[in-house]
């Protein structure tokens, strides 16, 4: 889909919907839980895993529906880690001689590859509001504490 994306209908509401577009009154709402990690994930996507999990909890936006963006977000995070260490170990260029003799000196792959793995990393960071700008656009669930507290009706449906 072109062009620009959706305003979340909390927003709409609480700017006031200057655009007069109909308002989604049937926007699903995933409950706030902290889904489980994938067992298939790397060592490293897991301790990022658990990280985020953590934050995003605390800042009152990670819902049950979630889970495979998170997951995308991690594997991008420990991507963007094996790149760095490519080329902490191999250098940024390397020379290669061509055919007719003549050296030439090129670009790593993996510095390609780490400029699209952070390219990807930074726009599931701004999904989940962890960039400053991001973060001043995102409507949280509750008060960044224990939801539980705020919800009236769960004494009666625990």
């Amino acid at each position: 889909m072109a062009g620009r994306r959706p305003k979340p209908t909390v927003l709409k509401l609480v700017e006031g919907n200057r655009g007069k577009r109909a308002i989604n009154k049937r926007e699903p709402k995933p409950r706030r839980e902290i889904p489980s990690c994938p067992a298939h994930l790397s060592d490293v996507s897991k301790v990022a895993w658990g990280r985020l999990t953590v934050l995003l909890d605390r800042m009152g936006v990670l819902t049950e529906a979630d889970s495979l963006a998170l997951e995308r977000l991690c594997d991008w995070y420990a991507e963007i880690l094996e790149c760095r260490e490519l080329i902490a170990r191999d250098g940024r260029t390397y020379t290669t001689t061509t055919a007719q003799g003549d050296t030439l000196i090129k670009a790593n792959p993996a510095a390609s590859q780490l400029r699209g793995a952070d390219s990807q990393f930074k726009s599931y960071l701004v999904e989940f509001g962890l960039t400053p700008a991001a973060r001043s656009k995102v409507q949280a669930v509750g008060d960044g504490d224990d939801s539980d507290k705020a919800d009236p009706l769960k004494e009666f449906f625990g």
